[in-house]
């Protein structure tokens, strides 16, 4: 093989493997926000819990922890955000505006994505 042919060899591998570290790395960035995004999800529900009105888990935050659903046969907690909007059921559960708060009188709805939150719900049974 000719010194020109090993070189770009060589550098078709080092674009390969750069490609592949830059998508394992977007990969890992993403899980690793939305582990850091929980962790402030729960402080804001602790501060919630503490009689803080629309504690923002982050300040640009356009929601807030409003209810906790429990799941105890599934070992499953999840802290369920104000709003319905995919930005909010991104990070958790969303209860959407306009149904009762959850806990008042009335049909409150709360959704979230079937192949995150939800998922668990697959395990639930009559």
């Amino acid at each position: 093989m000719s010194v020109i042919g090993r070189r770009a060899l060589n550098a078709a591998a080092c674009l390969l493997l750069a490609i592949g570290l830059w998508q394992a790395g977007s990969g890992g960035y993403i899980h690793a926000k939305a582990w850091f995004a929980q962790g402030l999800i729960d402080d804001a529900w602790a501060r919630v819990q503490a009689g803080e009105d629309q504690a923002r888990p982050w300040p640009w935050a356009d929601t807030w922890p409003v209810a906790r659903l429990e799941l105890p046969r599934l070992g499953a907690t999840m802290t369920v955000l104000a709003g319905g909007s995919g930005r909010t059921m991104a990070f958790g559960p969303g209860h959407v505006d306009g149904s009762a708060r959850p806990g008042e009188t009335g049909v409150s709805l709360i959704a979230g994505h079937r192949d995150t939150h939800f998922r668990l719900l697959e395990a639930l049974r009559l």
